[in-house]
């Protein structure tokens, strides 16, 4: 009777929990719906609150090698050294700590010292020579414009209407303002300093982290354990396992990637004796972090910056970063990613600018592991059900080559095996 109770009990728990949860979300999907400005602005409040956790984060995944590596090298070293084993492996960590924490502000701080010579050296020749530039242009519009009589009056017009309009604009837009204007820029400098701030609070969470992320997969591990049957657990550290893998071996491969073809391209400017070799090189191997489009995003403001200063330094620059990126897609990338996401040409294209379009330049960057883990998991889906029903797997034997009326065509050596799962 007893037994039977708790069993009604718990059944009438778990149907008011439903309830109030079901309840809840309807409120709350009720609120977003009619009140969309407030909850957009409380969301954005939550993340310049977590910025710091979420910066340590990043910081100390990308460091997690460095950390590994430190903490066994020095470990070899105290070993036995102190009273209490526990003891030789905190001064491990401690160092690796440090070691990991030099690493970050060294790397910011380099690619700091690289790039503000260049782009100061850059600011002020932009601006000496502004006033031969605004010559030469005057002097071609006024060369067009005499031969031109009709192009010349149409001009007259137009400018006319752009003084008329800047001046009212002025007038009522920008004097009225000038004290709101004032007020975001010094909003803008706290917002800098702000910024600072959060930088050196993420180091120390970073620190924090890689300290105690053995603690943290532990305490991950028993409330999955806990919360989830023994094969629904299984599953979701199988994913956890899938998804460090993909993400570890695109991310760190596209890092190494990056700073070779940054290197090679600052080799190949100083050969070629173009302006700007180390402010161009770091932002060519900057943006090569983002897949397929990141040399092109970090080439046009190159070109564009080179195009102020010499036209044919210009024309070689592009000349060079279209052999680059060649090498790079061919050559290199592949090399050092090998088969770190898996993903066919067009998926990586598409993840890119979805996640870009969706979550700026993070998705640019993350958007490509986020769909590989993603797809591997659609794919092994759809090949259990395929095999359930005790069809092949093999993508090949499904794809449909008579169209082109090929004699003695064999798919498997025109196109080769080991991804026909896929």
């Amino acid at each position: 009777m007893t037994e039977r109770r708790i069993k009604i009990t718990n059944q009438y728990v778990k149907t008011g929990l439903t309830f109030f949860i079901v309840g809840v979300a309807l409120i709350a999907a009720y609120y977003t719906l009619t009140h969309p400005k407030m909850v957009l602005g409380a969301f954005d409040r939550i993340n310049d609150i977590l910025f710091p956790f979420y910066l340590g984060g990043v910081m100390a995944y990308l460091m997690c090698p460095v950390y590994n590596s430190t903490t066994r090298a020095v470990y070899k070293i105290t070993k036995g050294r102190f009273a209490h084993p526990i003891s030789d492996l905190k001064v491990a960590r401690a160092a690796a700590s440090l070691v990991s924490v030099v690493t970050i502000v060294a790397v910011v701080s380099g690619l700091v010292w690289m790039v503000l010579p260049d782009l100061w050296e850059s600011i002020m020749g932009l601006i000496a020579n502004l006033p031969d530039t605004v010559t030469k242009v005057s002097n071609w519009v006024q060369l067009n414009l005499d031969e031109n009589p009709q192009l010349a009056a149409f001009l007259g017009d137009k400018l006319d209407s752009i003084y008329d309009t800047a001046i009212s604009w002025a007038q009522t837009k920008l004097v009225p303002n000038v004290e709101a204007i004032l007020s975001n820029v010094s909003v803008g400098v706290i917002g800098t300093f702000g910024v600072i701030i959060d930088v050196f609070v993420a180091l120390i969470i970073c620190v924090y982290i890689l300290n105690s992320k053995e603690i943290f997969v532990a305490q991950t591990k028993k409330m999955i354990l806990a919360l989830f049957k023994p094969q629904r657990a299984e599953n979701i550290f199988e994913l956890g396992r899938i998804t460090n893998e993909t993400f570890g071996g695109f991310i760190n491969g596209k890092i190494i990637d990056s700073i070779i073809i940054g290197i090679i391209c600052f080799i190949a400017m100083t050969l070629l004796k173009l302006p700007l070799t180390m402010l161009i090189s770091v932002v060519i191997g900057v943006t090569n972090v983002i897949p397929f489009f990141g040399p092109f995003i970090g080439a046009i403001p190159s070109i564009i910056i080179l195009l102020l200063i010499d036209p044919v330094a210009a024309l070689k620059f592009a000349i060079m970063v279209l052999a680059l990126q060649q090498l790079d897609g061919n050559i290199i990338g592949p090399k050092i990613l090998g088969k770190s996401t898996n993903l066919a040409s067009f998926w990586v294209m598409f993840a890119i600018i979805v996640a870009g379009g969706l979550f700026g330049f993070v998705g640019m960057v993350l958007g490509v592991p986020v769909f590989a883990v993603v797809y591997t998991y659609i794919r092994r889906g759809i090949n259990n059900r395929l095999a359930e029903k005790e069809l092949p797997t093999d993508t090949l034997l499904y794809e449909d080559f008579s169209k082109y009326k090929l004699e003695d065509f064999d798919k498997e050596a025109v196109f080769g095996e080991g991804n026909n799962d896929k």
